[in-house]
């Protein structure tokens, strides 16, 4: 965006809200919109996020207004809040809670590996958030390293809520692969509409980035071959545990994928009790071959009582 939209978009801000708002810095722009850290100019210690939405980039084919309609309809940890909406003839003005921490993206980035420790947690908490969001009978379409925060409170926070839908609608955005390719399912390449599965899917590759290091492989052509190269990569590097919930979510066949994300919830927690187990049985055998060794000692005359 050139430097000289930003200037009258600022001040076309400054109208909108009547100056209640004073802009900080500019967090990000693309070819939609923008995004601006702003303070309240009423109560000095309240910061905000205030996205500003391009209605001419949206077209008449595309609701400029969806996404603030969907967040306000939202209330989860896990969900920035939206605070107040306003338009004039060019632009929507969104002011959202400003979170205060940085994406996954950029955490892969600056420490490399994470321990699985972690990436269970995140697991869990992203799971539970768009758990949440398809029941209320939405889904995000757009899931990826990029939209997902990790705030200094070590909390998790889904954004960029542009591409969410209902369920059972059809739009524009279903006739055209919209986001990031590597984070694309593969049915979508095929003009197939999105679905409860395709979050699955970015939850799948977001996480096998987050897992390996490495950036998910392109599903556009090939497919069965590019999952192969992940299914491998997760082997190598993760436990079975995380290996077989990634590879589900990451199948080509969107009917292979997990039902839901209450059904990858009810995995990590049956898997994580099956480890339990499976620990209290290998105490189990090393105690049954420690009395063994003690029997065989006793009967010999080597071990006196």
């Amino acid at each position: 965006m050139k430097k000289e939209k930003i200037a009258i978009i600022e001040e076309k801000i400054k109208s909108a809200f009547k100056s209640r708002y004073i802009i900080l810095k500019m967090l990000g722009n693309g070819g939609m919109g923008c995004v601006f850290h702003v303070r309240s100019n009423v109560i000095e210690t309240d910061e905000y996020a205030l996205k500003v939405l391009d209605k001419e980039a949206y077209g008449n084919k595309m609701d400029f207004m969806r996404e603030s309609e969907v967040m306000k309809s939202l209330d989860h940890p896990g969900i920035p809040k939206i605070i107040d909406v306003t338009q004039d003839e060019s632009y929507v003005y969104m002011v959202q809670e400003y979170i205060r921490g940085e994406p996954l993206s950029v955490i892969i980035r600056k420490c490399g590996k994470i321990s699985e420790e972690y990436i269970k947690v995140w697991m869990k908490s992203i799971a539970s958030t768009l758990n949440y969001l398809h029941k209320q009978g939405l889904i995000h379409r757009d899931i990826k390293p990029d939209n997902i925060m990790l705030t200094h409170d070590c909390e998790i926070k889904i954004i960029d809520f542009g591409l969410a839908r209902k369920k059972n609608e059809i739009d524009e955005a279903d006739k055209k692969v919209f986001g990031t390719l590597s984070y694309t399912a593969p049915e979508r390449f095929t003009k197939k509409v999105g679905t409860v599965q395709t979050d699955i899917y970015g939850f799948g590759a977001t996480m096998y980035y987050v897992t390996t290091g490495t950036k998910p492989e392109n599903m556009k052509s090939n497919a069965m071959d590019s999952f192969k190269i992940m299914e491998k990569n997760l082997k190598e590097t993760t436990s079975y545990q995380i290996y077989n919930i990634l590879t589900k979510s990451l199948a080509v066949n969107p009917y292979k994928r997990s039902v839901s994300f209450e059904q990858i919830l009810s995995d990590l927690s049956k898997k994580e009790n099956l480890n339990r187990n499976e620990q209290i049985d290998e105490l189990k055998e090393q105690s049954i071959v420690v009395f063994l060794i003690l029997a065989a000692l006793f009967l010999t005359g080597l071990l006196f009582i």
